[in-house]
């Protein structure tokens, strides 16, 4: 009997920016001889290796201009570029003042066209592409979220709590915070920054497991925080201490909330000839976005409570974290059970200003176990099971 002949197919692999995809492509003809690609025989059968450019993905970034919610969208795109080439479009949006929460869920559970709740709610003109996906955090997106995903067809993910949001409008839904609603859509992460910790250098400890060089992330008055004038007295001792008693020199950095005079007391500790502040980054003159020297060079971070984010962030960048809390402090309950949920797992350590001492700081420190891994790519890769279609190039059989 005549022999059948075998089949052909040509092996595609696709490159994207830190990782290729294989798949197999049958082939209607015998491949051509050239240079440019390789054939290869698998179980009998031909195969021709072609080099096959992928499309970046285009992700919609919706942003409503307060930094602890963008960069949690930053950190799920950044997130996604670990594994395939990205486009990122931002498209910043803000909320009429008379249109918030229960009335924008309750217009798109009505099924009110997108197009109508993005020109009723939102004060710019939101313009729909052909997105491939739209990412946000913070609650004032989550109505453009929906209405664009609907408008446009595109996949969605957001980062927050949904508050009356029906959980189905949404591909993924990330928090750091326990849900209200569980829905199978639904992941809880540590709150994500886009920064990679492993382009840091280790921990420098001495032999007592104490930094030489120590962060501290000086925040202020919040909704759930108050600061008085021993708080903040007690914060400058716990740093001419420490420096006296456990020779931890320290690099400071003020926020936006921080009051002018805690601004000024923190300048004149760093212009001290070896006072305890090696260095100051004041925000009023240095802007935000300069951290990174703080977490490079600190072996610890200690953080003043009224910020989640920026104990997170400490966190994150897998550095021993201690948040230190004023004597008036009212959190959430889901404030205070994510803070919990990380101390559970021993990637950080609460102490009271009003109590803190060397001793204690030091012991707390030596019972902080930082992340071993990077959340980055851990995120990636909870994205890469969640919504793998994203990541899969489907083959185009002849």
């Amino acid at each position: 009997t005549k022999r059948r002949a075998p089949r052909q197919y040509r092996l595609s692999t696709i490159a994207s920016a830190n990782q290729s995809t294989l798949s197999f492509v049958k082939l209607s003809s015998k491949p051509g001889r050239c240079s440019t690609t390789l054939h290869q025989t698998c179980c009998g059968r031909l195969f021709e290796r072609v080099m096959v450019p992928v499309r970046p993905l285009e992700i919609v970034l919706l942003t409503d201009g307060v930094p602890g919610h963008y960069h949690r969208g930053e950190a799920v795109a950044q997130a996604i570029q670990r594994l395939r080439e990205t486009t990122v479009v931002r498209v910043p949006v803000s909320v009429r003042t008379p249109l918030r929460g229960w009335m924008l869920s309750w217009l798109l559970s009505k099924a009110v066209s997108p197009e109508t709740v993005l020109k009723l709610a939102y004060k710019e003109k939101v313009e729909p592409s052909r997105p491939d996906l739209i990412v946000s955090a913070g609650g004032n997106t989550m109505a453009a979220n929906v209405a664009l995903a609907r408008l446009t067809g595109a996949p969605n993910i957001f980062f927050g709590s949904l508050r009356r949001f029906d959980p189905r409008d949404f591909t993924l839904v990330l928090n750091c915070y326990s849900f209200d609603t569980p829905h199978a859509n639904q992941v809880r992460i540590l709150k994500p920054t886009p920064a990679d910790p492993t382009t840091l250098p280790s921990a420098d400890l001495d032999h007592r497991r104490l930094p030489r060089v120590a962060g501290l992330l000086v925040g202020g008055p919040s909704g759930e925080a108050r600061f008085d004038r021993r708080d903040w007295s007690r914060l400058e001792t716990l740093l001419s201490e420490t420096r006296l008693r456990l020779g931890v020199e320290w690099i400071v950095s003020n926020s936006r909330r921080t009051p002018a005079s805690v601004s000024d007391m923190l300048a004149n500790l760093a212009a001290e000839r070896s006072g305890p502040v090696k260095r100051f980054i004041d925000v009023r003159t240095s802007g935000p976005g300069t951290l990174r020297e703080l977490f490079a060079e600190s072996g610890a971070v200690a953080i003043t409570a009224d910020s989640s984010a920026m104990l997170s962030e400490a966190v994150w960048m897998r550095r021993p974290a201690i948040s230190l809390r004023p004597k008036s402090m009212k959190l959430t309950d889901k404030e205070r059970e994510y803070r919990q949920w990380l101390e559970r797992r021993n990637l950080c350590r609460e102490l009271s200003l009003a109590d803190v001492s060397p001793d204690a700081f030091a012991s707390a420190l030596r019972e902080i176990e930082p992340l071993a891994g990077n959340p980055l790519a851990d995120l990636a890769a909870t994205l890469a099971e969640r919504v793998p279609f994203l990541f899969r190039e489907e083959p185009a059989v002849t």
